[in-house]
């Protein structure tokens, strides 16, 4: 056994250390053990030691009346007995006598116990868990081994090297590591028999799970303390091991005889072991270590009859051998029973994980990537719906946001898994994000505890208590939570697969959909952007044109004073109606119109200041229609222009003049687009403060181009008769001047609409 964790290691050698409370061997043990191993005794000694235990005495001459112990007379005295067998025969016939009393004696000492011969099932006090120690099966199964060891032993007589008295103690013993764990770890060893018999496992394996030991090292340490020989302490040790695994000992095929010992007697169902698989060859093994294995069946074929004549003679209670024979079918009939059993669960759970591998076929040949996470979870409610049945069913995700926390999302789904309600939720109490209900986190809180806040959104058809939890999680974290209140056949290691493919559907939709989101607010910066770079550029161009106005104008005022003061004397002089007369007002009239021009140049170099007073909008813009109407020409004495004021118009510093330049423009660029009808429509927004001005005409249009250049000094859309092309610019300059904005909205064939957005602040 190979411990790696410093924990672990520490911990065994704690329970290593422990065997020191174990009990010893009795005194006549030791002594007679002694005693048998020295050259320099005699029988009398030995003879004396043993006859000083009277219990002693008449096991031993138990043991000696059986013929298989190769006595053929009868022995009614110690000194007969020692004489025919020998020191190292009563040396382990004496030896098995008083380990199994010094261990029974110390489980009556322990435990209350109270177990069923049977059927070997412990019957437990409160205060301890199943004990293995008190188990007679087990002490069955070792007996049986060391006959079985014995027989074999016998049947080979050119095989010196394995005396029959020590192949029986070394049968007898193999397995007290398990007796010694028991002892000092009785509630955790019966865990481990509980987890043998219900997986039918080997329980070496068992041990080392739960305990951090197995009975073979145990076994092996408490021999050492008690000094057994080096074949006995080895077969405790290293039975079971292949034969070609086994070290290049002496009594190398005395621990191969145990293996083979230890096979045949759980192949019979003969007493307990805690080993519920033979992964060996009976056959296998005895040619391995060179027995011959029709005499291993021989030998194997009278183990139920010695059993019950042992075991009276060793103090062990035993059923006759009929019965015995016929616990043995018993118990190979449970274990079929039980393997048939374990072979329907697992059949059950194949079905099961068939189920899975279905679900994860049709969820991955009908998912798409670059859905969205509704689209996501959807499927995964549809794939859920398939595999757990008709429930209730619900799904709890995050949907990641750039600014601001995550947005909780309820979606509840029928039976069918069609969805049936989803909802926007608070975030839970004490959790902000998701990732700290994942149970794999180090400071997760309980998936549990999101149950009540979220039957606040369940509603009364669902109980609550029955609602169970499953976290869909892959490497990337927790994606979403499923509700649901089916009873679940598989383990979360089972559903595994299935919930890391959801929960990657889940993640690989949230950053498509924040990838998108991404990108469409890049878009719209790179819009602004450009935006902003074409009113950078425009304002560049209107500063580059102000400068070279407000030159121009300074040059050129002089010339046109004089130009149209000469013209103005002109036609005061000439006749009217005249020719020349005609030719002196067209003079006047031009260079006044230049010299407007000339004006409105100057503005966009050296836009006026904003002279803000108390007005009264409402007043301001009827007055400003009236205006317009009075100004029009007799062809255009027939539009109709009508002023409509949705909410109440407040009293606001402005600066008065410049609102209405900039509404004049915006009317008379109306009324030059041929429209019949001209609306203007005024509302004040409380909330920002906004003074709102729609106009509307039904004129001729603007094309694309024609919007996109209509700010442009000087552009017009008439080829010919064209205006100078400065009223939208002036009408723009003039709400700047306020921090307004003009915006236009047109079809060619069916109109303009015009905004003036002007705040009052």
């Amino acid at each position: 056994m190979l411990v790696t964790d410093p924990s672990q290691a520490s911990h065994v050698e704690l329970i290593l250390r422990r065997l020191d409370s174990l009990p010893t061997l009795p005194a006549v043990a030791t002594r007679l053990l002694s005693l048998t191993s020295s050259d320099d005794s005699h029988a009398r000694d030995v003879i004396e030691l043993v006859k000083s235990d009277q219990a002693l005495t008449a096991k031993l001459l138990m043991l000696c009346r059986h013929a298989d112990m190769g006595i053929r007379e009868e022995v009614t005295t110690i000194d007969r007995a020692v004489v025919l067998l020998g020191f190292n025969a009563v040396r382990n016939a004496v030896l098995s006598i008083k380990v199994i009393e010094s261990l029974q004696g110390a489980q009556r000492r322990r435990s209350t116990d109270v177990l069923d011969a049977d059927n070997q099932t412990p019957q437990t006090s409160e205060s301890e868990g199943a004990t293995f120690r008190g188990r007679a099966g087990f002490w069955r199964h070792s007996l049986a081994v060391g006959i079985a060891c014995e027989k074999i032993a016998r049947l080979h007589p050119e095989m010196r090297e394995l005396p029959p008295s020590e192949a029986f103690v070394c049968g007898l013993l193999h397995d007290i590591g398990k007796v010694a764990l028991d002892y000092l770890l009785p509630k955790a060893y019966a865990r481990v028999v509980e987890l043998t018999d219900l997986n039918r496992g080997q329980i070496a394996e068992f041990e080392r799970r739960v305990i951090g030991i197995d009975h073979h090292t145990v076994g092996k340490r408490l021999a050492e303390q008690w000094q057994l020989p080096q074949r006995v302490l080895d077969s405790i040790w290293l039975h079971g091991s292949p034969y070609a695994t086994l070290p290049n000992v002496e009594h190398r095929r005395m621990i191969a005889l145990v293996t083979l010992a230890d096979l045949i007697v759980r192949r019979q169902h003969l007493g307990y072991s805690g080993n519920h698989e033979i992964a060996q060859s009976v056959t296998r093994v005895a040619l391995d270590a060179g027995f011959n294995p029709n005499k291993v069946e021989q030998a194997a074929a009278t183990i139920h009859e010695e059993l019950e004549k042992r075991s009276q003679a060793m103090g062990l209670d035993a059923p006759p051998s009929r019965e015995l024979y016929l616990s043995s079918i018993e118990q190979a009939n449970l274990t079929l029973g039980r393997l048939n059993a374990a072979l329907e669960r697992r059949s059950r759970v194949a079905h099961r994980l068939q189920d899975v591998v279905k679900t994860v076929a049709s969820f991955t040949a009908t998912w798409q990537p670059g859905r969205t996470v509704r689209d996501a979870v959807d499927a995964v409610a549809r794939g859920a719906a398939t595999l757990l049945g008709e429930g209730f069913l619900a799904v709890i995700h995050q949907t990641p946001v750039l600014q601001g926390p995550a947005q909780w999302t309820l979606c509840l789904y029928d039976s069918h898994g069609q969805p049936t309600r989803s909802e926007s939720l608070d975030s839970p109490p004490l959790v902000g994000r998701l990732d700290q209900l994942d149970p794999d986190s180090g400071t997760s809180l309980s998936l549990h505890a999101i149950l009540p806040w979220a039957a606040d959104y369940l509603g009364e058809s669902v109980d609550i208590r029955k609602v169970r939890t499953l976290p869909l999680r892959s490497e990337s974290g927790l994606a979403a939570v499923l509700l649901h209140d089916q009873e679940l056949a598989l383990t979360p290691r089972e559903l595994e697969p299935i919930s890391m493919l959801w929960s990657t559907a889940i993640l690989e939709a949230q950053r498509h959909d924040e990838a998108r989101r991404i990108g469409e607010q890049l878009a719209q910066a790179n819009r602004a952007l450009a935006q902003a770079q074409d009113e950078l550029l425009h304002s560049r161009s209107m500063a580059r044109l102000g400068e070279m106005a407000a030159g121009a104008a300074h040059e050129m005022n002089n010339p046109l004073a004089v130009i149209s003061g000469r013209s103005q004397l002109l036609t005061m002089t000439l006749h009217p109606g005249s020719d020349p007369h005609k030719a002196a007002t067209t003079i006047y009239e031009q260079a006044h119109r230049l010299s407007d021009l000339i004006t409105s140049l100057r503005m966009f170099a050296d836009p006026p200041p904003v002279e803000r007073q108390q007005t009264d909008l409402h007043a301001l813009l009827d007055q400003t229609l009236r205006s317009v109407k009075g100004s029009l020409t007799f062809r255009d004495q027939d539009k109709d222009m009508s002023l409509t004021v949705k909410t109440e118009l407040p009293t606001a510093w402005v600066d008065g003049p410049k609102i209405a330049a900039a509404l004049t423009e915006v009317l008379h660029n109306a009324i030059q687009s041929q429209a019949n009808h001209v609306r203007v429509v005024a509302q004040c927004d409380s909330t920002d403060n906004l003074l709102i001005v729609r106009v509307t005409d039904d004129g001729v249009g603007m094309d694309e181009h024609t919007l996109e250049h209509a700010f442009d000094p000087f552009y017009s859309a008439k080829s010919a008769g064209r205006r100078m092309g400065m009223g939208l610019p002036r009408a723009r300059q003039h709400l700047a001047a306020h921090n307004g904005r003009i915006d236009l909205r047109s079809t060619p064939g069916e109109g303009t609409t015009a905004t003036l957005v002007i705040p009052l602040d």
